[in-house]
């Protein structure tokens, strides 16, 4: 969880209600990973609701904005922040250099 939602505090919870209000009411609504949510479900199970950012917010996609919440199973809002962060770490490392050796077709 981000720094910059848990500063929101109090107004997470309603942001939450509202995007499980409204994606509870759309008929055949599914998670990204393509299953249903099951709304009796609750915290730990790993397939509970939680909130999920569409756009993620370090790539620039809005907090609060509804349209970028979406429910999600908490697995797969999980396994896509690690998925994520492998991302972000495998673009900071510095790519290995090959040797690359030339050969002067002349001296054969």
């Amino acid at each position: 969880m981000s720094e910059a939602w848990r500063a929101l505090g109090g107004r997470r919870r309603t942001l939450a209600r509202l995007v499980y209000a409204r994606d509870r009411s759309t008929p055949g609504y599914t998670c990204h990973c393509g299953l249903p949510i099951d709304w009796t479900l609750t915290w730990p199970d790993p397939m509970s609701r939680t909130v999920d950012h569409v756009h993620e917010t370090q790539d620039g996609g809005p907090l609060t904005d509804l349209d970028n919440l979406s429910t999600a199973h908490a697995r797969c809002n999980s396994s896509k922040g690690i998925q994520r962060r492998h991302e972000r770490e495998r673009g900071q490392r510095t790519p290995r250099t090959t040797a690359t050796i030339v050969i002067d077709p002349s001296t054969l």
